[in-house]
């Protein structure tokens, strides 16, 4: 299981590099099928990269966050997914935009990159085998 796990996440966060690869090099594209005005699409575009650039390290927190829950660990998924975004993402956000004058680009760089620590945590849970569970000799 765990060398089928490695495996998956490494798969995952491959096919995220490469999509968001290309993501970032066709970004100017989807702006231009919409009629409006440059600095919106060239906003769009910015937001498209962001969000390509990123695509890898969302690849890699979402595979950890299903291999602990394949293991049954609803809570530390819990924890992990709905607490951490009301805990950590929303008042970071909140305080990025209301408390600093950063540009909105940056502002949702720096949104999306605070998922490190996302990823940090759940590499340190999938390395540490909580999520594993012998399901062998349960069955009595």
């Amino acid at each position: 299981a765990k060398d089928s796990d490695t495996k998956l996440i490494a798969f995952s966060v491959a096919s995220g590099a490469a999509i968001g690869l290309l993501l970032v090099i066709l970004a100017p594209l989807f702006p231009m099928l919409y009629n409006t005005t440059d600095v919106v699409k060239d906003l769009g575009c910015n937001f498209i990269r962001v969000a390509g650039a990123c695509m890898p390290l969302h690849a890699f927190m979402h595979a950890s966050y299903f291999t602990i829950r394949s293991g049954g660990k609803t809570v530390i998924t819990f924890l992990f997914d709905s607490v951490y975004l009301w805990v950590i993402s929303i008042p970071v956000a909140y305080c990025l935009s209301h408390f600093t004058g950063m540009p909105i680009t940056p502002l949702y760089l720096c949104c999306n990159l605070i998922d490190l620590i996302k990823c940090t945590v759940g590499f340190v849970l999938v390395k540490k085998g909580v999520w594993l569970e012998n399901i062998v000799g349960q069955g009595k």
